[in-house]
């Protein structure tokens, strides 16, 4: 054979070789920079591989369109002139995670204030109070309360397990 024509061949295959790698590499970045994400919320993405997510909302608008009900007039600085607390955050849940577990996370991370407390009756957690908020604070009947997908479920947060694509919305009620 030629050598010439050899060479041409040799550099052939080294370019369709190069060629395949940069093709791989690019899929691999655009994967790992997208995540696989599905077309709809809570999807799971392509093939079920991608995460789930909710989005979680928390308010306090009755105690910022009244201030007169605060039982304490110190706490008019922790309540928002919108009574947004926390505006509509999409956060990704993992298997098994509760409305509780994505309120106190959520919260953690946003350097928001909460406390709660653990009930081994009802294997259950109770949030008494977010962003300095607590249960009458605003009157007798006041205090937190949650919906997922605007309804009010029945149990408490620690016991509604997540699937993906809920919206989640804690609210501080005047009268339960």
């Amino acid at each position: 054979m030629d050598s010439s024509f050899e060479k041409r061949v040799k550099e052939k295959k080294r370019k369709r070789i190069a060629a395949a790698i940069l093709v791989v590499v690019i899929a691999a970045v655009i994967l790992f920079t997208f995540k696989i994400q599905g077309t709809g919320e809570g999807s799971g993405g392509l093939f079920g591989l991608g995460e789930k997510s909710v989005t979680v909302e928390i308010r306090c608008d009755a105690l910022s369109e009244d201030l007169s009900k605060l039982s304490k007039p110190e706490l008019k600085k922790y309540i928002p002139e919108d009574g947004v607390i926390l505006e509509e955050t999409k956060c990704t849940i993992e298997e098994g995670e509760t409305v509780f577990d994505v309120v106190d996370r959520v919260c953690r991370e946003k350097n928001i204030q909460i406390e709660y407390s653990y009930t081994p009756g009802y294997d259950s957690y109770y949030v008494e109070g977010i962003n300095y908020l607590y249960e009458k604070d605003g009157g007798k009947t006041s205090g937190w309360t949650y919906t997922v997908n605007d309804e009010t479920p029945s149990y408490g947060c620690s016991q509604y397990k997540l699937s993906g694509g809920e919206k989640i919305q804690w609210v501080f009620v005047l009268d339960y």
